[in-house]
């Protein structure tokens, strides 16, 4: 989806464009973002963004002459670097060049491509930014690597940092019971074969997951595999999905997984 102004929508086709819309978002009295569920709002019109499909023509049209900016500044060659050592790890070119000459996060799939410190995009406006989620949960990201969205709930993309193509998975804290001894691997319900490939699909306009109910069964479709218990061509010692291996302990009860996202409920 993409967000275009309500009032240009509706002086260039109409009430009628109203059966076009998904959802409106406006912005809160606080500086933040809410999302309406219906175009009624007393909000006036020149401050609600509308949600169309992307691609759709109207989008289409909206965006081919509006001048562009980057939602967040990207971020210094300094900065960066000082992230990196932080995670004591470089990330991959294709990421740096995002960061350094696209945006400091906030685009992307689902909730935006989480920022890096300083000034980057933070989960749900006021919430944690990369290095942060990756910081605070050592026994996910030493597992799973650099959170990259937050999915809403308790589902984040991760990016393998140690894997060739730096592999991007869909992780579901909900998947990763409490308190057996588990590796977080057992919460991951999608795996993009690349970071490139990821990209790659959300720039196309296509799916980077099925449906949620269709996650339990076992698939596989243009680079992305699907499904719990995934038969994946890695390493059997390698603790990138290889669950068996990592064995390591959960935190705490079931109810303390709100602490890895939105809610423990879907």
């Amino acid at each position: 989806m993409v967000y275009v102004p309500l009032d240009w929508l509706i002086r260039e086709y109409g009430e009628d464009i109203s059966s076009r819309i998904r959802h409106t978002r406006r912005p809160l009295r606080e500086g933040g973002s809410i999302t309406q569920l219906s175009v009624e709002d007393p909000t006036p019109d020149h401050l609600i963004k509308a949600a169309l499909e992307a691609g759709a023509p109207e989008a289409v049209k909206y965006f081919r002459d509006v001048l562009h900016e980057p939602p967040y500044p990207p971020i210094s060659e300094a900065d960066l670097r000082v992230c990196e050592r932080r995670i004591r790890c470089e990330l991959p070119e294709l990421l740096r060049r995002v960061y350094t000459e696209v945006s400091n996060g906030g685009f992307g799939p689902s909730y935006d491509l989480l920022g890096l410190p300083p000034g980057g995009h933070r989960e749900s406006e006021g919430g944690p930014d990369a290095l942060e989620i990756y910081e605070k949960y050592p026994e996910v990201s030493s597992v799973l690597g650099l959170p990259l969205v937050a999915a809403g709930c308790s589902m984040y993309w991760y990016m393998s940092l140690t894997q060739p193509g730096n592999p991007v998975c869909l992780w579901d804290a909900d998947g990763w019971d409490f308190p057996d001894e588990q590796s977080p691997e057992v919460g991951v319900v999608a795996i993009c074969s690349s970071l490139a490939e990821w990209f790659d699909r959300w720039v196309g306009g296509r799916d980077l997951e099925t449906s949620y109910p269709e996650r339990q069964n076992h698939r596989r479709h243009g680079g992305v595999i699907n499904g719990r218990g995934l038969e994946v061509p890695y390493p059997e010692d390698d603790p990138w999905l290889a669950g068996k291996s990592a064995g390591l302990p959960g935190r705490g009860r079931r109810e303390d997984r709100a602490h890895l996202g939105h809610s423990t409920t879907r």
